[in-house]
């Protein structure tokens, strides 16, 4: 799922409704959305950190990296509860279980490489 289109320096996913909506509610697949804002500066902040995680996990992890700025993408903040970026959500299928909105890399590089508490 994972798209190489670099846009401020994000790997943003082309169709991400697509992408979303083909998530399987009984999968065990670990997907993890990553909310990010053009112009944001704790967005810039956290994209090397961000980064490296897809990097270093993108071959057991899908990612779906959503520019909050695009029209398409609106739904998904308010299906997720996303009120400010950078915000990171892990799912098992479609459903949450785990997110930060920190900018502590630590948290963040934890939290993107889907790694438990």
């Amino acid at each position: 799922m994972y798209q190489n289109k670099i846009n401020n320096g994000y790997p943003d996913t082309r169709h991400v409704t697509d992408k979303i909506n083909s998530l399987s509610r009984d999968s065990q697949k670990t997907t993890v959305l990553v909310f990010h804002k053009p112009g944001c500066s704790d967005c810039k902040k956290a994209r090397s950190t961000i980064k490296k995680a897809i990097h270093d996990n993108k071959s057991k992890i899908n990612y779906i990296v959503i520019n909050v700025n695009k029209n398409e993408t609106q739904t998904y903040l308010a299906k997720y509860g996303v009120t400010q970026v950078p915000t990171v959500i892990v799912l098992k299928g479609d459903r949450v279980v785990d997110s930060t909105s920190s900018t502590n890399s630590k948290t963040i590089g934890r939290v993107t490489a889907g790694e438990k508490r």
